[in-house]
């Protein structure tokens, strides 16, 4: 099970995937959950290195398109 998403980030406009695996990424998911946004770990933009996940709110602003797979 993985997620994939679309980012551009609001600092630079560099646009870029993420993807995050399961209980291993920036996501963790459970049976019968809604996922969530992991906000301890950094996820980061890869041109100018702003930090993109300081709230879920702020991540999910800046998210385009959301794949997921099993």
């Amino acid at each position: 099970m993985g997620t994939s998403y679309k980012i551009k980030c609001m600092h630079c406009g560099t646009e870029f995937l993420h993807v995050a695996g399961g209980d291993f990424g920036a996501i963790r998911s459970c049976v019968g959950c809604e996922c969530h946004v992991e906000t301890d770990v950094a996820i980061r933009c890869p041109s100018c290195m702003q930090r993109l996940n300081r709230t879920e709110e702020e991540f999910n602003r800046q998210v385009e398109t959301i794949i997921s797979w099993d």
